[in-house]
């Protein structure tokens, strides 16, 4: 079943009602944190519902992907044990695919229903997963067995993710018990008994905590899980990027390289989510980044006979979707077009079943911000930071203090008439749909201060002003007004970008002004946008509060 435009209506009204209801909530001192949210926001959740809707790719193969997997559990029961004692894989490996079948067949269940509740709008789907939640939160009361804290803190984090996406959902009663479970279970019995622990075990924990902790409005526990990752950052990545205690293991090396990188990368995304920071830039005391360990874990997964640890090392089958989800997932972080070309070998990627750190990445890319620059941390009179300027002879890209030294802006000033200066800020690759705002000012009107969002060196949307005011040049090469400007006044601009239809919504102050003008260049993607001062002629323009999202 495909998500219609009203459906697509229905699943924005409610998301905004969430919205609100978080806000309220907030206010009045009830919850600390936007729920949904965790691992998937409510941004997130609009996101790909719009690119369902819009029908575009590879949003849609993996939303039918999820619901197919959702429909196969219509009849699936519970499974639900008291006591989930797991033996260790090691010491009775049948043994423990067993046990924890019990609970991974229903976190597939729950999961893939709760995403599918959220894309679709569909109760029945809301209704099936909740199912699953009372169960164990209902029914189960003790972890035990070798490896039975790592499989419950693994797997069991992806009933939280349920939770999350079922929070708002007035047909589920049973929120008070899963908070207990949560205390009393997941938390006191499995998650913060391994969270300490130096390998995988630890991240996993680590991850599974700070789930529970940002659902439970817990904010000096959030913090106190962030604490603990920015030193297993430092801790447990060496200098060259490999992971010690994962490639210590024989031939699992890569795997286990993978298995300790998801929780770690999954608990970056929510810490992010709950405090803002960004822990996928961050260089640790010791000089460990993120950014690293993925990188080495990527060179080796597709070069595996240079594997320095052991020879011939196991590596994912051609059925196999690690580590493409979490490259997939990284793609979103990182502006490196070697993660998203990984991913996109298998796309789309959907990996439930065992563990639950970037389970639905392909569906779930979006709802971030790429960029939000207001430029007032910079420097006046230096170049922005983070841009790329290029500035011809007698032109500049400079931060300066209008509108006040605490309000800056980026100022582009041509008095060339044969070049420009050129300010662009390159994302990770888009595919899908892109909102790209901006405000802008001059002190007097000139022609072709250009504005664009590009696909390389093409140009997507152009913008630029003329005598006239703010104008787009559609396929055609035609000019069409959007806005007459005035002097000193700034104005917001806003595009919609739809890869898709190749067109964009524009929009000025809040007030549309075109719909589904279209690119001046049809592309597939995008990763940059620029901004540039009159070609051919001469000027200065004010550029702020510059925003990307997905």
């Amino acid at each position: 079943m495909m998500v219609t435009t009203g459906l697509l209506r229905k699943t924005l009204s409610a998301a905004m009602a969430v919205l609100f209801i978080s806000s309220a909530a907030l206010s009045n001192g009830v919850s600390a944190y936007t729920h949904s949210g965790g691992m998937h926001s409510e941004s997130q959740i609009l996101s790909a519902a719009r690119n369902v809707d819009k029908q575009i790719q590879p949003w849609v193969d993996a939303k039918n992907d999820v619901i197919a997997r959702a429909d196969s559990y219509a009849n699936e029961p519970t499974s639900a044990v008291s006591n989930f004692n797991v033996p260790g894989y090691y010491q009775d490996t049948a043994g423990h695919q067993a046990a924890s079948s019990a609970l991974q067949v229903d976190v597939n269940a729950a999961y893939t229903n709760a995403v599918a509740y959220r894309i679709t709008g569909n109760t029945a789907y809301a209704d099936k997963a909740k199912a699953y939640l009372n169960a164990w939160a209902f029914n189960n009361q003790d972890v035990s067995g070798f490896d039975g804290t790592l499989v419950m803190t693994y797997a069991g984090v992806g009933l939280i993710h349920t939770a999350e996406l079922l929070r708002n959902y007035a047909g589920w009663g049973g929120k008070a018990q899963f908070e207990i479970w949560l205390q009393n279970v997941y938390l006191s019995k499995a998650a913060n008994l391994i969270k300490d622990n130096s390998n995988n075990w630890g991240d996993w924990g680590n991850y599974g905590a700070i789930s529970a902790y940002y659902y439970l409005d817990d904010t000096v526990n959030v913090n106190n899980e962030i604490t603990r990752l920015r030193n297993k950052i430092d801790t447990s990545i060496a200098s060259d990027g490999s992971m010690p205690h994962e490639t210590a293991r024989g031939d699992m090396g890569i795997w286990y390289t993978y298995f300790a990188l998801a929780p770690i990368t999954a608990a970056a995304h929510i810490a992010k989510e709950a405090t803002g920071t960004n822990l996928f830039t961050w260089t640790s005391p010791s000089g460990k980044t993120l950014k690293s360990a993925l990188d080495y874990l990527l060179y080796y997964v597709q070069n595996p006979s240079q594997w320095p640890h052991y020879a011939n090392p196991m590596v994912p089958s051609a059925t196999n979707k690690w580590p493409n989800n979490l490259f997939e997932a990284m793609s979103n972080y990182y502006n490196d077009p070697a993660y998203a070309a990984y991913a996109a070998q298998k796309r789309p990627l959907v990996v439930i079943g065992h563990h639950y750190a970037w389970a639905m990445p392909t569906l779930m890319k979006g709802g971030m911000t790429l960029l939000d620059e207001n430029f007032n941390t910079m420097t006046a009179g230096t170049a922005p930071q983070g841009w790329t300027i290029n500035n011809s002879a007698n032109s500049s890209a400079t931060v300066v203090n209008t509108p006040s030294t605490t309000n800056r802006s980026l100022r582009i000033t041509d008095t060339n008439t044969a070049g420009a200066s050129f300010a662009q800020y390159n994302i990770p690759v888009q595919q899908g749909v892109v909102e790209v705002e901006w405000k802008q000012m001059h002190n007097s009107l000139f022609s072709y201060a250009k504005f664009g969002v590009k696909s390389g060196g093409t140009y997507a949307a152009e913008l630029f002003t003329t005598s006239a005011g703010l104008v787009y040049r559609n396929a055609a090469g035609t000019d069409v007004l959007v806005q007459a400007l005035s002097a000193n006044t700034w104005y917001t601009v806003k595009l919609v970008m739809n890869p898709q239809t190749d067109t964009a919504d524009i929009y000025v102050n809040g007030q549309p002004k075109a719909a589904n003008a279209p690119f001046r260049t049809a592309v597939s993607s995008f990763n940059q946008v620029e901004f540039a001062g009159g070609w051919g002629s001469t000027g200065t323009i004010f550029i702020d509060d510059v925003k990307v999202s997905n």
